[in-house]
Parts: structure tokens; sequence; C-alpha cells
């Protein structure tokens, strides 16, 4: 199953959720390693305005998003997520429409602990598809939060490039179609979440499979951090 599934397409309210979503796990974090009383009291304050900023703009109802902020402990760092993209031989995608909202995607879904990111990509495709896959390449990785977002959670979602050597299509409960699209028949418009960047890069990999694998290029500065002390006055 795939947990980008949340739209937020107000850019405002995207940025705001992101706020309080980084001070939810700042604190979770904080939470898991103190045993001082006075910081667990800030922490759960910290919680609770990390709800509140929630309930601002986020549509879900208060207690959903106060069972989210308090209790999806597991959640203080990225989830790792699997694509794969499955080329035929004349070089059509395999893509699935999802059962929770309606839109396509790649076959692909959350990381199971226990298998490797190789392994859980081909289940992704068993389950949602009935192909058995060969995993041929690695694609790269994308930030969800990079392109599109649809997800309260910050994910780390893996491509992979995979090739059919059994099985046949099946309809599952997480899909509601399947399909092998062209390059020039994909329904860009009807695309889960951040889909369609993984998708030209897997079109432009087929193209050209010297091309390297993917990873999002973003400016960044070096800071400072206790472990590197403080600098000398001159």
């Amino acid at each position: 199953m795939n947990p980008e599934s949340t739209p937020m397409d107000d850019p405002r309210a995207a940025r705001l959720l992101r706020v309080a979503d980084e001070l939810r796990a700042l604190s979770h974090n904080g939470l898991h390693y103190t045993k001082d009383p006075y910081q667990v009291e800030r922490y759960q304050r910290i919680l609770e305005l990390s709800a509140q900023l929630m309930e601002l703009v986020d549509a879900l109802p208060p207690e959903a998003i106060r069972r989210y902020t308090f209790h999806d402990l597991p959640y203080r760092a990225p989830y790792p997520v699997v694509d794969t993209a499955v080329f035929d031989e004349v070089g059509r995608i395999l893509l699935i429409q999802r059962a929770d909202n309606g839109q396509w995607a790649l076959p692909g879904g959350a990381a199971e602990v226990g298998e490797t990111p190789m392994v859980n990509a081909a289940r992704e495709v068993w389950e949602e598809t009935g192909y058995a896959v060969a995993i041929t390449h690695y694609l790269g990785v994308f930030d969800n939060r990079a392109s599109r977002p649809t997800s309260r959670h910050h994910l780390y979602i893996h491509l992979f490039a995979g090739q059919v050597v059994g099985g046949q299509p099946l309809v599952t409960r997480e899909t509601l179609d399947l399909g092998w699209f062209s390059p020039e028949a994909i329904p860009w418009e009807r695309l889960n979440g951040s889909t369609p960047a993984r998708i030209r890069h897997a079109l432009a990999w087929r193209a050209d499979p010297s091309l390297p694998p993917h990873f999002d290029r973003v400016d960044w500065q070096p800071q400072a951090t206790s472990q590197h002390g403080q600098p000398e006055e001159g």
C-alpha cells in the first residue's frame, strides 16, 4: 500500500503542515531519548502546539490529527517507500489505479521490515498487479516533498526497474484497474502525488540506460552544531 494519499494543493498550508510535522518528529525523538520529566513536559507541549497548527489547515477531524500527532510513535524519520517501473517489450509502462483515491500510480508501497529494498519492490508489484517481476535496475531515490507532495508523511521513495517473468494481470483489493501505457497515453492529469517525476525519470532511463540514478539536488550549506564547537574569536 502506498502512503501517499492526502492532497496539499495550497502551498502555504503545505508549508505550515511541514513545519508542524517537523515539530512533531523532533518531539517524538526527544521523548524517545530523554528521561528528564521537565523535558518530557516540554516535548509534550510542543506536540500539543504541533497538533494545533495542523488543525488550522488540515481537513482531518481533530481526533484524527491528535492520533497522528501523539500516537504515530515510530514516525521519527522519513518513511522508506518503493516503486517499480515495469516496461514491456514495446516500451509501455505498467500502472495501477489505486483503490483509495482512483488515481494512477506505479506499483509500489511502504517497505516492510525484514525485506531488502529489491524484495519489497518485487513483492509490491506481485501484490498489486498479479505479475511476478525480476528487479533489474535501481533508478534512484526521490523525496516526495520535492515534487507535488500529497502525504502528511515525509517519504523517501526508492525507484526500481523490473521486467515481467510470470504471473497474470490481477485486480486486487488495493487496485481498481491496471494497464500498460505508452508514453503518449499515460494519464498525466490523473497520476497520484509525486508519481509524475518518477515516471518521467523511468522513461528517460529507458531511452538512455546510461542515465545515472536520480537524487533530489538542493542547495545546502553546513551549519555548526554542538559537535563542531564554537568558532574562535579573532
